[in-house]
């Protein structure tokens, strides 16, 4: 028997926080429940299986997530009470449970109330606690922990002694942070002078890149980083073979160097071979890769300066992946682009979308109203030609409506078991009501 949930999607005012991994997506609604969809092969979902979700899908009932942090095949996240909780692939160690089995459902990590911040990255996770202690674990092979070893650790391990990191942000193999005194530090992998330090050389304890002491803000791509000063200047070092350090080149650069001589940059985010930016007027530009489209400017061309994004999107939060591209506008809307393989645009298809996309925003299940959830049986769900429902009871009616509230297809029925024809839908999400006399409920369904 399938549960039936009433799971009618509205735009605004939906999620708070996002985070786009490898080829799989996170975010947590302004009800603090936590959703996930794309690639699950390892788990990292979630939700308990290891089959790809292409829309929306809760992750337990609990309603206190704060933070999540999605990386290359594992998901890292805190509650409101400060503790911490891992579950996806877990070979190297990178979910700090102490073993190296996979997990599928959220698993605490200790004990530990005082997580503050969180970064997932290809196979280590990096992680800051209130005390602003610097703490690390998993894949090691390029020192990209810090603790001055290539040791991978399966628990969360302190790097140093220090006291004073703000802010963390990890690429495939490398690792970079922020100070509270401003000064900007890297360590791991460093092929491509990811680092910023002119070398290529590895670098297996945090390194402090240059002298400045005025950095603000911070992102890592799977071979380069941008940062910005709070003088609002933006500046980018590694491997450039797309244009994502938006010089104007293809060139890898083994410093970290300013790109243009604008001064109002803000907000950096960084995907695996682009980079997204905002400006101090609240509009965006994007460069680098876009074979997928996650540039979102309705091309697959590369671009290898910082190019002008729709302009007038009210774009509040941006989470780049590694080839797509998730978004909140301030009304929290959420929007997705780039690719979608798995379906970790999360818009119920497998389609790349060239240009950001909506995506709907679902009813909790600790909300739902859930009628007579035993008593109902809907198959196949997914669906390509009929749509059978067998009830307990007599059915009265059936009503499919799509994700907007328009009404497809509406029938009285008189009847406990029904199949429905409708090979003629567009391939998508739609809505199932059903009801008895004794209630209704709605279901989600998914024309394929």
């Amino acid at each position: 028997m399938l549960f039936l949930f009433i799971n009618h999607f509205v735009s605004a005012q939906c999620f708070k926080e996002i985070s786009a991994g490898y080829m799989h997506t996170l975010a947590i609604k302004t009800d603090g429940t936590l959703w996930a969809w794309g690639d699950n092969h390892y788990g990292q979902l979630g939700d308990g299986t290891t089959d790809a979700k292409s829309i929306p899908t809760q992750i337990s009932t609990d309603t206190n997530w704060i933070k999540v942090s999605a990386g290359g095949e594992h998901t890292v996240a805190i509650k409101t009470d400060g503790t911490l909780w891992t579950w996806g692939d877990n070979e190297f160690g990178q979910l700090g449970d102490g073993t190296t089995v996979n997990k599928n459902i959220p698993t605490q990590i200790g004990t530990d109330t005082h997580w503050k911040e969180i970064s997932a990255g290809g196979y280590h996770t990096i992680a800051i606690k209130t005390d602003s202690t610097l703490w690390a674990w998993g894949y090691n092979h390029f020192g990209e922990l810090g603790d001055y070893t290539t040791v991978d650790k399966s628990i969360p391990t302190q790097i140093g002694i220090t006291t004073n990191w703000e802010k963390i942000c990890t690429g495939f193999y490398h690792s970079i942070a922020l100070k509270t005194d401003g000064t900007l530090w890297a360590w791991g992998y460093n092929y491509f002078g990811q680092l910023g330090d002119g070398t290529t050389i590895d670098k297996l304890i945090p390194t402090q890149i240059g002298n400045d002491t005025h950095w603000s803000n911070l992102g890592a791509g799977y071979y380069h980083n941008i940062a910005l000063k709070t003088d609002g200047t933006l500046w980018a070092c590694g491997k450039n073979y797309n244009g994502q350090l938006g010089d104007g080149t293809t060139v890898d650069n083994y410093f970290l160097t300013q790109i243009g001589t604008d001064t109002n940059w803000n907000k950096v985010n960084v995907g695996g071979y682009y980079t997204i930016a905002s400006k101090t007027d609240e509009t965006y530009r994007a460069w680098g890769t876009n074979a997928f489209g996650q540039l979102g400017d309705g091309t697959t061309v590369d671009k290898h300066i910082p190019t002008t994004m729709s302009p007038n999107i009210n774009w509040d939060k941006i989470s780049t992946g590694g080839y797509q591209t998730i978004a909140l506008k301030t009304d929290g809307s959420l929007w997705a682009w780039g690719y979608n393989y798995y379906g970790q645009l999360g818009d119920g298809t497998y389609d790349n979308k060239l240009i950001p996309t909506a995506i709907g925003c679902p009813t909790s299940l600790a909300n739902e109203t859930i009628v007579a959830k035993n008593n109902f049986k809907i198959y196949p769900n997914p669906f390509t030609t009929n749509l059978t429902i067998e009830a307990n009871e007599a059915l009265t009616e059936t009503c499919i409506t799509d994700c907007n509230g328009r009404v497809i297809k509406n029938d009285k029925q008189n009847n406990a078991s029904v199949t429905i024809n409708i090979e003629n839908l567009q391939t998508g999400i739609y809505f199932l009501k059903v009801v008895t006399e004794n209630g209704s409920t709605v279901e989600k369904i998914i024309k394929e």
